[in-house]
């Protein structure tokens, strides 16, 4: 793998987790948001990452990743609030169902995964400048 294999691998990894913590921001900042009575409104989303043939983990059969920000099949849910001006006939409101410390821990993760993919990047921009280093002082 030569070095613009490894910075590319870098950068597609903290594309990916860049997409993993906008996602988990929209989640959480539309968790208490209503639904419509047809289930209309926001959804929750979800980051789905698949590894294909490209460049990646072995140097003679490499694979990267591509990802894609999918809708989640999840039920809404149903909360009890009888006065609430947008309940129905059996006093239920509608949200999103999302749940806020699954988001944040996606929010943790992908941080860390980000801060990795930098130290990867920044530890073989390093190597490269010392191999250059090494042949300008022939």
């Amino acid at each position: 793998m030569d070095h613009n294999q490894i910075f590319a691998v870098s950068a597609q990894g903290m594309s990916l987790e860049r997409t993993r913590l906008e996602v988990a921001s929209l989640n959480l900042a539309n968790a208490n948001t209503l639904l419509g009575a047809d289930g209309s409104g926001y959804q929750p989303l979800s980051v789905v990452a698949r590894t294909v043939p490209g460049f990646g983990a072995r140097i003679d059969q490499s694979l990267t990743t591509q990802f894609s920000v999918v809708a989640s099949p999840r039920a809404p849910r149903q909360v009890y609030e009888p006065n609430h001006p947008s309940a129905n006939a059996a006093g239920f409101i509608f949200q999103p169902n999302i749940d806020p410390a699954q988001e944040m821990m996606t929010v943790m993760t992908a941080t860390r995964a980000y801060e990795a993919n930098v130290a990867a990047m920044n530890a073989a921009r390093a190597m490269t400048q010392k191999a250059l280093e090494i042949g300008a002082n022939r």
